[in-house]
């Protein structure tokens, strides 16, 4: 019995392991009249974006919620290599990408003390989405941590999903400290 429970345990931690560096999508809102500027400086501003979502979003960051503000801390270091990138879906004033990351060297993801399930729609993120407007991801993100009870702890991006019909469903991992 003991050496089961053992081994279940031992393959749990391999296969959070190997999921931490399985390819996931990083999404990204792009506002046509903004992409004004060189060849260079919107690749630059593209590959920063994927940078600073990547290592936010799917590995924990520490965060901290203080008088209805929200700040984040990455807890520790790791790398990405990005894929192919996929234009979405386009209107006449945006375009929404689609970006393939694979985290590597990542701490195996905590367990969850609580998952958060956050739908939106492309609308609702462009209307109310402030700040993280352009971050799919990080207006989840933004919204579990609110939504939660947790004054500080650690959050995550599990997955995320866009549906092609204008919505998308992200989970986020929360663990309090």
């Amino acid at each position: 019995m003991k050496r089961s429970i053992i081994l279940a345990i031992a393959l749990g931690t391999v296969a959070l392991a190997a999921r931490a560096d399985d390819p996931r999508y990083v999404y990204e809102i792009r506002e046509l009249d903004k992409a004004a500027g060189s060849a260079a400086s919107q690749v630059w501003a593209m590959n920063v974006g994927i940078v600073a979502e990547a290592a936010r979003l799917y590995v924990p960051v520490s965060f901290v919620k203080k008088s209805g503000a929200v700040s984040f801390t990455l807890d520790g270091t790791m790398s990405f290599s990005t894929g192919a990138s996929v234009e979405v879906e386009r209107s006449a004033g945006r375009i929404l990408l689609r970006h393939e990351v694979s985290v590597k060297g990542a701490q195996p993801l905590p367990r969850a003390d609580k998952r958060s399930t956050i739908r939106f729609s492309l609308s609702d993120i462009v209307r109310k989405g402030g700040k993280d407007s352009g971050s799919p991801l990080s207006y989840a993100l933004r919204k579990a941590i609110d939504a939660s009870s947790y004054k500080t702890g650690r959050a995550w991006v599990e997955s995320a999903v866009y549906d092609g019909a204008g919505r998308f469903v992200i989970v986020v991992g929360l663990k309090k400290n």
